[in-house]
């Protein structure tokens, strides 16, 4: 029996993909094994997740298509075929397969109808609320380093500026002059450009995150000056949501 393991990794080491089911937007991650998947499904509110084996997958094969008598390889070689295009690539042209979902505090369920020689086949993504771990492995450690590269790159560049002006100022200081004077630039000022984006952070956040207060962004930016919380990882947690609403 194929199974993946409670450690999620290897499996869904793969980018999210946006995907459209009954109108409403999704990020997915998904994996088809020999007769099992995993599968992660988030609105930016939430994130659920899914595994599946081969007896899980013959049992509710049996559960929703009473109809059909087949082995459990047949059903599963059926779900990947309707449902990989959609959930790995976002692909849904030229599919006839009908996609819709029910969502509750306990559960998303992401049903899929499609044929099966003939007969109408029947799958259920059943989803319960991705743990902690989950989340952090997948969403916020991701985030959080792409945030970690860009600030690098950030701080190169304000470097590079810093030099130019060096530059700039050395040539004056030898008798240089400009002779196209549309082209000069102001000296760059690193501690004024870190107050105005620290600004408009706070315009957005204030805007897309209102509930997180202005007190966490200057700790997510600066990632690592704790901001007093009650504990470490709702300090975590907190910089990376706010460094998500930021993206």
């Amino acid at each position: 029996m194929e199974v993946f393991g409670d450690s999620v990794e290897a499996p869904l080491d793969q980018p999210w993909v946006p995907v459209e089911i009954a109108d409403t937007p999704f990020l997915a991650k998904v994996h088809f094994g020999d007769t099992a998947y995993q599968l992660l499904l988030s609105d930016l509110h939430c994130v659920w997740h899914e595994e599946a084996d081969a007896k899980t997958i013959g049992e509710r094969s049996q559960e929703l298509n009473r109809r059909l008598k087949a082995p459990v390889s047949s059903f599963f070689r059926q779900l990947c075929v309707v449902a990989r295009p959609k959930l790995e690539a976002g692909v849904s042209e030229g599919s006839t397969a009908m996609f819709s979902y029910e969502r509750t505090p306990e559960r998303l369920s992401l049903r899929v109808k499609s044929e099966l020689a003939g007969v109408p086949f029947y799958w259920e993504f059943r989803c319960t609320p991705a743990t902690v771990t989950i989340v952090c492995r997948h969403l916020v450690h991701p985030l959080l380093t792409m945030c970690q590269v860009l600030q690098r790159q950030a701080q190169d560049l304000m470097g590079l500026l810093g030099r130019k002006d060096a530059e700039i100022l050395d040539y004056q200081e030898n008798g240089a002059t400009l002779t196209r004077g549309r082209l000069e630039t102001g000296v760059f000022r690193e501690q004024d450009f870190k107050e105005l984006f620290l600004s408009e952070v706070n315009q957005k956040m204030a805007s897309t995150c209102p509930n997180l207060g202005q007190l966490t962004i200057k700790a997510a930016v600066e990632l690592g000056k704790p901001y007093d919380p009650e504990a470490k990882q709702a300090q975590e947690l907190t910089k990376a949501v706010a460094y998500f609403c930021l993206l």
